[in-house]
């Protein structure tokens, strides 16, 4: 679908940035490579946009630092105004991940992260929406927004259980895991770490040594001590880089009174990236300081604790971000309402226009009295009446004469409504889903007569299409083309089993012309 979408706005694209764009989330350092070959001065205006964003795509993934966001904010800009929503919401994607990865512009990034989000939901790209998903989690985590933080965990695991991606969801699950715990809901974190334990399969290496010092912790906490360091001990043999492990390790050996061990532990969890792992050692170390008679330096890892949890700057960061996000949702929320229901009104002004134009159309049919398919007594009924002005104008009948023939026309015009108020009902059962296997071969015909009159481009175009149907084999038509039922439904109906069905069709299919 994505491929589809790059077509942009019509214009014939430059074939290396076409190939590029086709390779560069599966292959990215050929996408790269078919970048670098391209002649930017003989670019057209919408390729030069492409290129932009390619370029920036390869150097996000490549380069160990980038200065500015302006080539990526040029590409945003020309999107805004020309751009599908593959360009625009990838567009928005990557400079978010540049303006919180390389330039510390975390709150720009989130505006960033909102608006690919909006856009990756309208337009229903999963892929966009997971990678969006993903970043909002982290962003929201490194603000300390424990409630966002949570909502986007939940949406990105059900997101790549869309995406059907066995390491993303187990990713996502170790996700919802920590999110769980930020909120102190340890029996929801420990059921998640219990699903992740039994898809450790799919798990890559870094992924796994996360895993494992997470269930360390689980256990941990709940005292099988046994348990944690197995878990500990397969974790260290990951070679991770994360840090988590040691925190959990401090603890055990403070709880064992090896508090030397102890500090040597916590003071690896100090280099960790995770600001909550920094801070929860920065608390266990002044607590083995205080244990261990150090107060000086208890009491300066408390400082630092404390700094890192109460900086005013973060702190205010994360309020107005909670507040810009709410609000957006709501603005969101009350544009989609709103679109509800201009469409909504919409529809039901189509549908009373419709119903006016049937009844009229009805109306017109019942005032005409004109059937598509004239069955024998209509023929008789303008026979007779011929035959009465032809002996009328001539006087060659007697009065006797004529008054059977006007006798004969009034029972066939009986017969005539009494086969459609026959029809009539049979059609109304089937609309109503009853059971019409005892239907008799004149009801069938019947209601044969009544559907030629009510739908009769569609009879004409099924004697068009086939030769020689029985009554039983429009009736099914009737069902499956007109009703639009399920084979559950009309197997049902017509009180037959459902494979029964698939011999109908056959037979049907062997009646064309």
């Amino acid at each position: 679908m994505a491929i589809v979408m790059m077509a942009g706005c019509g214009e014939k694209r430059h074939p290396l940035l076409k190939e590029a764009a086709d390779i560069i989330h599966k292959n990215p350092d050929s996408a790269r490579s078919l970048i670098n070959k391209v002649d930017t001065s003989l670019l057209s205006v919408a390729d030069r946009a492409e290129y932009g964003l390619l370029k920036t795509i390869t150097d996000y993934l490549f380069l160990p630092a980038i200065d500015d966001d302006s080539l990526i904010t040029t590409c945003v800009d020309y999107y805004d105004k020309h751009g599908d929503a593959w360009h625009q919401g990838r567009a928005y994607y990557y400079r978010a991940n540049i303006r919180m990865s390389y330039l510390g512009k975390m709150s720009d990034a989130i505006k960033d992260f909102k608006v690919a989000e909006t856009i990756a939901e309208d337009a229903d790209d999963e892929e966009l929406k997971n990678r969006v998903y993903e970043q909002l989690e982290y962003a929201n985590y490194y603000n300390r927004n424990h409630p966002l933080t949570l909502k986007y965990a939940h949406k990105l695991l059900e997101s790549s259980i869309e995406l059907n991606d066995s390491m993303m969801i187990l990713r996502s699950l170790v996700i919802c895991a920590t999110a769980h715990a930020g909120m102190e809901q340890m029996d929801s974190a420990y059921s998640y770490i219990t699903r992740i334990l039994q898809l450790k399969k799919y798990a890559d290496s870094y992924l796994l040594a996360d895993i494992y010092a997470i269930a360390a912790t689980m256990y941990e906490e709940k005292g099988d001590i046994i348990k944690a360091e197995e878990y500990l001990k397969k974790w260290k043999e990951t070679d991770s880089t994360s840090y988590r492990g040691y925190l959990t390790l401090a603890s055990i050996r403070k709880a064992q009174g090896r508090y030397k061990e102890a500090i040597k532990e916590t003071k690896m969890g100090l280099t960790d990236n995770d600001y909550k792992i920094r801070v929860r050692s920065m608390q266990l170390l002044s607590e083995l300081y205080e244990i261990t008679g150090d107060k000086e330096l208890a009491l300066e890892a408390r400082k630092q604790m404390e700094a890192c949890s109460d900086s005013v700057a973060i702190n205010n960061q994360t309020k107005q971000m909670d507040d810009w996000q709410q609000k957006y949702d709501e603005r969101r929320w009350e544009e989609k309402s709103r679109q509800r229901m201009i469409r909504t009104g919409a529809v039901i002004a189509v549908a009373f226009v419709v119903l006016v134009v049937g009844i009229w159309w009805y109306q017109r049919r019942r005032v005409h009295q004109l059937g598509f398919r004239l069955d024998e007594n209509a023929r008789r009924i303008t026979e007779n009446q011929a035959e009465i002005e032809r002996l009328q104008q001539g006087g060659e009948a007697s009065e006797q004469t004529i008054a059977d023939l006007r006798r004969q026309i009034e029972e066939s015009r009986q017969r005539i409504a009494s086969k459609l108020l026959t029809g009539t009902k049979q059609f109304v059962k089937l609309q109503q889903k009853e059971c019409v296997g005892d239907m008799t071969a004149e009801e069938r015909q019947c209601l044969m007569d009544y559907f030629a009159q009510l739908r009769p481009k569609r009879w004409q175009e099924w004697e068009r299409t086939y030769s020689s149907l029985t009554p039983s084999q429009y009736v099914f038509l009737i069902l499956q083309d007109d009703l639009h039922y399920d084979d559950d439904t009309i197997a049902h109906i017509l009180d037959v089993k459902p494979a029964s069905l698939r011999t109908l069709r056959s037979r049907i299919k062997g009646r064309e012309r």
